[in-house]
């Protein structure tokens, strides 16, 4: 044979490299085989074996390319089994059937730790090494978030940008903590619709898995997505009587020493057999049929037929990872300091240990509950206590949402007025027809007519230019733009508002519209403490007249507790489908009533407004007062009368009487006082 050419030994090893066929197995037979982990990246490094978790098994084997499922879901507990299934199946791709990858992290930090651990992966493992371009190449394509392969990419990256989620197609489509993502991006949508966006021009060869622990339920992106899916649960069998069944925290017996935990055990669901089983015989229960075992995933549901979801708890753990005794402590603590008024410990234990979504019910407030309160009131008449008015308006794409709040002493409130005004907002009708309303006085039970002093629009919306133009022409009756900021520990209202009209010099307009900040959270915060308050300062009072969903909408948002760059951040969520519009009009009035200045009012200037609106009437039936004045009659001749030259000695001063405020007259409106002058955020009493 003749000697080849310059590199003819490479090409033909090349060749003979590229017929050889692809290694066709299972991802979790690839990670047995293959699976190296490196030191500092698992608490057991080295040789993968799958026997050690058994049930990774099989949502292993739903992500491998033969398996029809398109998309799979773990909504399982921290530490568990999601993110090294999720490397073994890029690192079985990347082997067996390459093409691009996507690997999206809720933030720019875990990027880097994920890419950090998949690099000490590829060194580690030849199978890979050989496949994956060099970190030392000088043309970078293996960097923090890049790394090239033959036949494909891994991209690492944020889901916090939609020019991330859009950049390049991508086969394979890792969603890591979808909980943690942002519920939409750059106002652009869903971003796990986005993400699988990228893999529509692949059809049924495209696959993408997503893992998380959950959050609180309604809000939970991954519950969501559990729920989409076949809802399969890890069936082990009690070494007692043979049952098969489902590991619940609620069936763990705990021991205690007086307050301290001592020892933890499970009962057996079997009513006849209701053992208590040690977790020593654990190990036995998690071996699936591959490894010998009885245990096995079962499906709870039927969904899509594309998506097949799994959920697992901590108490799956295997031996040496997290004690049953170790979560009954922390479950312990977590109820000592729920009992306090303290829920994050027992959320975190949901979320992260038993892989539950939180609901703290006792925290929320019943619809129910506010909707058995009301009163027997018609709408748009104001009741007693109500002396002061606000209104707010939320813009939806095809109708105004309205609702006027009558305020009383002590920021005591009444829904005065409810009302959909439908009609698109791009057009004049319905800003037309808002405005009759705002412009029309509402009557007091006592006979008065009240004006609304202050109104908020909601601008952030689709219509901010309709809004700005609205309230632009109405400074004069305090119609305000509104905007929420939702940030902790904002002013319920900005100090100032920002001018957002320019001139035709390019320069701000000072006499233009203006934008108020409310800062949402805080203004939430406010309501969600008063909502049980039935009357009295704080209190809110409800008309038989408002629909049921009124109230649904009021308590649709919850609070939960994110970490976010290693800092604890708490949220108002709300599930996807849930309305909330009612509160948001409560935190816009709520926002009004700060521009009024009504949460410094004293009880001075609360006194002086009743009098104003439900002033004093005296007694109709009370005799008369006789005059002294009078001339007197004959009668009186006998009377005796002091000399002529005497001086006469002055009369007795008469007692100060208090002067009334002259009543306004019945059917007059009452309006904003004269002695009021805008100060800073709002207006604040000023005594003549």
């Amino acid at each position: 044979m003749g000697a080849l050419a310059d590199g003819g030994i490479s090409y033909l090893a090349g060749f003979a490299k590229g017929l050889t066929p692809d290694p066709s197995l299972w991802v979790d037979q690839w990670a047995d085989e293959y699976m190296r982990i490196p030191r500092g990246n698992g608490a057991e490094p080295g040789k993968y074996r799958t026997d050690r978790t058994p049930f990774a098994r099989e949502p292993m084997r739903c992500l491998s390319p033969e398996h029809p499922a398109k998309r799979v879901v773990t909504k399982v507990a921290s530490q568990l089994l999601k993110t090294q299934s999720g490397l073994n199946w890029l690192c079985a791709s990347i082997h067996m059937a390459p093409g691009n990858m996507l690997v999206l992290e809720p933030s720019l930090g875990l990027a880097k730790r994920v890419s950090g651990r998949f690099a000490k992966t590829i060194d580690e493992v030849p199978e890979l090494r050989e496949r994956v371009a060099s970190a030392r190449s000088r043309d970078a394509r293996n960097t923090i978030d890049t790394k090239e392969f033959d036949g494909g990419t891994l991209y690492i990256t944020t889901a916090g940008s939609a020019a991330n989620l859009a950049e390049v197609p991508a086969r394979y489509i890792y969603g890591d903590e979808v909980d943690r993502w942002e519920a939409s991006v750059d106002k652009e949508g869903d971003p796990v619709e986005l993400a699988e966006a990228r893999g529509s021009t692949f059809g049924r060869n495209a696959k993408f898995y997503y893992s998380s622990s959950p959050t609180i339920e309604g809000a939970s992106k991954i519950d969501e997505l559990f729920l989409q899916g076949d809802q399969r649960h890890y069936y082990v069998a009690c070494p007692h009587c043979g049952t098969h069944q489902v590991l619940e925290w609620e069936r763990m017996v705990i021991t205690r020493d007086g307050d301290t935990v001592t020892d933890a055990q499970y009962a057996c669901a079997e009513n006849t057999c209701g053992a208590l089983i040690e977790e020593s015989a654990k190990a036995e229960m998690l071996r699936d049929r591959e490894a010998g075992g009885v245990a096995e995933w079962r499906a709870h549901a039927q969904r899509d037929g594309e998506t097949v979801s799994f959920t697992l708890s901590a108490l799956y753990a295997p031996l040496g990872w997290v004690s049953w005794l170790s979560l009954a402590k922390q479950y312990d603590k977590a109820k000592r300091a729920l009992e306090k008024g303290d829920p994050e410990p027992m959320q975190v234990f949901y979320n992260t240990r038993l892989a539950r979504c939180w609901d703290n019910a006792q925290e929320r407030v019943k619809h129910s509950d506010l909707k058995d309160r009301a009163e027997d009131y018609r709408l748009r008449t104001a009741p007693r206590g109500v002396l002061i008015l606000t209104a707010s308006v939320d813009v939806q794409h095809n109708r105004l949402e309205l609702k006027i709040v009558g305020w009383g002493e002590g920021m005591e409130r009444w829904v005065v007025d409810y009302q959909v005004i439908y009609g698109d907002p791009a057009t004049d009708g319905p800003w037309a027809t808002l405005d009759e309303v705002l412009k029309t006085p509402v009557r007091h039970e006592g006979g008065r007519l009240l004006e609304i002093l202050a109104v908020g629009i909601d601008s952030g919306g689709h219509h901010t230019h309709e809004v700005y133009q609205f309230c632009r022409l109405r400074k004069h009756r305090h119609v305000l733009a509104f905007k929420g900021q939702s940030r902790p520990n904002r002013p319920v209202i900005a100090a100032r508002p920002s001018k957002v009209d320019v001139h035709w010099r390019g320069a701000m307009d000072k006499d233009g519209a203006e934008l108020w900040m409310i800062g949402t959270d805080t203004a939430k915060d406010w309501l969600h403490h008063r909502w049980k308050i039935p009357s009295g300062p704080g209190g809110v009072h409800f008309s038989t007249d408002l629909p049921e969903d009124y109230y649904k909408q009021l308590v649709a948002e919850r609070k939960i507790i994110r970490w976010v760059k290693g800092y604890k951040r708490t949220e108002w969520v709300k599930a996807k489908a849930d309305r909330n519009e009612a509160l948001d009009l409560s935190v816009y009035n709520l926002g009004c009533a700060h521009y009024l200045g009504l949460h410094r009012f004293s009880a001075e200037d609360w006194a002086r407004w009743r009098l104003k609106v439900e002033p004093p009437q005296g007694d109709l039936f009370e005799a008369p007062v006789p005059d002294s004045t009078e001339d007197s009659t004959d009668d009186d001749a006998d009377v005796c009368t002091p000399p002529d030259d005497a001086a006469p000695e002055p009369p007795p001063p008469a007692p100060m009487q208090p002067q009334p405020i002259d009543p306004a007259p019945a059917g007059s409106v009452v309006s904003e006082p004269q002695h009021w002058t805008p100060r800073g955020a709002g207006f604040t009493p000023r005594r003549r």
